[in-house]
């Protein structure tokens, strides 16, 4: 396990004192620390557990985080010893969004406890302000809830991952042939005015894209030493997934469609156009995890995406096309072809 991996003290001891000493299991809610048996001593039996494991191997682990979120408060919750154990030797039966629902029904149980009324109603105020965005990841909520140095780009990241992975995944499967579509027949004169549209539509995915990339996140991030909206991060974030499954959506089209043989090397050359931008997308959620836990990190860092065709892509379409031209002008001289 890295050191960054593990919670440091000042974690365990918030997370301690977060939870009123007392395990987070809503069946157990057992004290966690007490008296010894001598009087200038405490027991503690309280344990600081990792919700997605800490370690390969470990219970819950998810090689996509980062070091330093695994050993973040973010990934934490208070447990006792005996609760620790359970939910770690089954995984299955204790996943990571039962312990976030355990953490966070706990919080507001403290809270009553404690009789602080304003921690009441700031817990009310935080259910109904995630209301607001839908579905989230449960990591991305308890950012959104916890607020913690640099919680800005962290759920970016969280948000980017939480929308994009099932793009990828997708575009993965689908450049192996792992899944198929009925073929969208195209006739012959009707080609042209389908490849316009492609085109169109390819032109507006990069569009979308270098928008989004060079104004809309800084803007949500706000100013320096200015604290960032959360909705417009969300917000920013789903319309980069979205943009990323209409790449997804542009591949299909051109893959699962039927054309004559004049056309078949222009279709065959559309292929992996749009499926390259959703690679190239997906390098911004790791960019950023990367520079926020850096602990040296400091002044400005530049990432820089390129949305770039094979070589000689254009001179290549331009040539299959003048191919395709030649040959079903000489099918109609010839009577083959009934235009």
């Amino acid at each position: 396990m890295a050191a960054e991996d593990r919670f440091k003290k000042p974690v365990v001891e918030m997370l301690a004192k977060r939870a009123g000493n007392r395990c987070s299991n809503p069946d157990c809610r057992a004290f966690t620390s007490g008296p010894a048996d001598d009087t200038e001593r405490a027991v503690n039996v309280g344990e600081a557990a990792h919700i997605y494991g800490a370690n390969p191997g470990s219970a819950r682990y998810d090689v996509s985080m980062e070091s330093v979120d695994r050993g973040a408060i973010t990934n934490g919750i208070w447990l006792c010893g005996n609760c620790h154990k359970v939910i770690d030797d089954d995984p299955n039966r204790y996943p990571a969004g039962l312990l976030f629902e355990w953490q966070k029904s706990h919080a507001s149980w403290v809270s009553e406890q404690v009789g602080k009324t304003g921690a009441v109603v700031r817990r009310r105020y935080e259910e109904r302000h995630l209301e607001e965005f839908g579905k989230l990841s449960y990591l991305a909520e308890r950012i959104i809830s916890e607020k913690g140095d640099g919680w800005e780009y962290h759920l970016t990241a969280e948000v980017l991952r939480y929308e994009m992975t099932p793009v990828l995944r997708r575009w993965s499967a689908l450049k192996k042939g792992f899944y198929m579509k009925p073929p969208l027949p195209v006739g012959l004169r009707e080609f042209p005015d389908w490849l316009s549209v492609r085109m169109n539509e390819a032109q507006g995915i990069v569009s979308a894209f270098e928008g989004l990339i060079s104004g809309e996140f800084e803007r949500a991030w706000g100013d320096p030493g200015v604290p960032g909206n959360d909705r417009d991060i969300v917000e920013t974030c789903r319309l980069f997934g979205e943009m990323c499954a209409s790449a997804l959506l542009w591949e299909e089209q051109v893959r699962f469609v039927s054309v004559q043989d004049e056309w078949q090397q222009v279709a065959e050359l559309l292929r992996g156009a749009a499926g390259a931008i959703i690679e190239e997308a997906f390098k911004l959620p790791e960019f950023i995890e990367e520079t926020v836990n850096d602990p040296v990190a400091t002044g400005t860092y530049k990432l820089t995406l390129v949305l770039q065709l094979p070589d000689q892509w254009s001179e290549n379409l331009e040539a299959a096309m003048a191919i395709a031209r030649d040959s079903i002008i000489a099918g109609i001289q010839s009577g083959d072809i009934d235009w």
